[in-house]
């Protein structure tokens, strides 16, 4: 039996490691773009398990790569998962272009330390648990920025199921409210190709 001291919540716990399950691995919206070529772009994403990286919670490397330049990675950075509430904390990478294609490189990887990144703590995404899926969204108020003299706030939102990740990335011009960059046509609709690379630490 576990200590009085320690909260224990059953249902947290088997969301939190559905959520870990799901989320991790690569993906691909390329059967989207077939079908709707004007408003969508062939895209490959992944999200690769940091086991080691934080103290508390399990962290995630997520990038992605338009399928026609695959060698041109970006939006790299790194994810924290945690519960009490279940949310994804990100994390800017200090140097982005170092990073860059990582994802492809266990071994690298296993180099990622906390000195590497920053916290953005306006850019929490709330977990929501539904019947099959999980609800992400962040707090309303525009408030994401990845500099703190920005004019374009970050909104992100989206749909994690077992093989499907439907995504809503946008950039929201904090003075007008108007959208700036983003799917103006709905969410990009990744399906699950595959488990991702196994990050290999150091010894």
């Amino acid at each position: 039996m576990r200590s009085a001291e320690v909260r224990w919540d059953p249902v947290s716990e088997l969301a939190y490691n559905q959520v870990i399950h799901w989320l991790e691995g690569t993906y691909s919206n390329r059967e989207q773009a077939l079908k709707d070529p004007v408003w969508f772009i062939p895209v490959s994403l992944w999200y690769v398990k940091l086991p080691s990286l934080f103290e508390q919670g399990i962290g995630f490397f997520t990038e992605q790569v338009n399928q026609h330049t695959p060698q041109a990675f970006y939006r790299s950075r790194v994810l924290q998962l945690m519960r009490d509430p279940l949310r994804l904390e990100n994390y800017k990478l200090k140097d982005q272009a170092a990073w860059a294609g990582a994802s492809q490189q266990a071994e690298r990887l296993g180099q990622i330390t906390l000195a590497d990144l920053d916290h953005l703590p306006d850019c929490t995404i709330y977990l929501t648990p539904e019947t099959d899926l999980f609800e992400g969204k962040m707090s309303p108020g525009h408030r994401c920025k990845l500099n703190p003299t920005d004019t374009v706030a970050i909104e992100i939102s989206f749909e994690l199921y077992a093989d499907r990740f439907l995504t809503l990335d946008r950039g929201i011009d904090i003075a007008t409210g108007q959208q700036t960059w983003g799917s103006r046509l709905g969410s990009y609709d990744y399906r699950k190709q595959g488990p991702p690379p196994v990050v290999v630490e150091p010894n």
